[in-house]
């Protein structure tokens, strides 16, 4: 009986990490000295480059975003991530080809510096929220909604039900 108090009272004493801060695209996310927008989300079935198709294991998701160095040293921008509802994470794309305007993996920034641009990721359609962690050991840490949003995407070719009645 004594133990089962003991273990009670050595579990109650544990305090969970507090949740991450949950943003919305467009919010200005501040994670230690960086400070993220998140500017779009688009959901892609290919990417095209010249005559070249890139497919994807399950759907390309490009995410468009703004950082800026707030502080007063260059720092790294770390690669970021994507987590599900049920928590589930899943690493940036280490292949950027055909991506208009990619970040690259490696990402400095001089203070006061700007830099934007476009990270990928190849997951299933579905809503996720973007991790954004900070690099300088302060632990600070945020994540900005990105909800799946259907029948946004235009085909490239009009179909006949969008041909004008005569």
């Amino acid at each position: 009986m004594t133990i089962s108090v003991v273990l009670t009272l050595q579990t109650a004493c544990v305090k969970p990490a507090p949740p991450a801060n949950v943003f919305h695209m467009g919010d200005k996310v501040q994670v230690g000295p960086l400070v993220f927008t998140v500017i779009e989300a688009d959901w892609r079935a290919q990417l095209v480059e010249g005559a070249q198709i890139r497919a994807p294991s399950h759907r390309f998701l490009i995410v468009r975003l703004s950082v800026t160095n707030g502080g007063s040293e260059t720092l790294s921008i770390p690669a970021l991530k994507l987590m599900d509802d049920t928590g589930r994470v899943y690493a940036e794309s280490l292949d950027g080809q055909a991506v208009p305007a990619w970040l690259g993996l490696i990402r400095k920034l001089k203070p006061v510096d700007t830099l934007e641009g476009n990270i990928l990721f190849d997951v299933a359609p579905k809503s996720y929220k973007l991790k954004l962690d900070d690099d300088t050991n302060q632990g600070a840490a945020a994540m900005v909604e990105l909800p799946l949003r259907f029948g946004l995407e235009r085909p490239e070719v009009p179909s006949a039900l969008e041909a004008p009645v005569r």
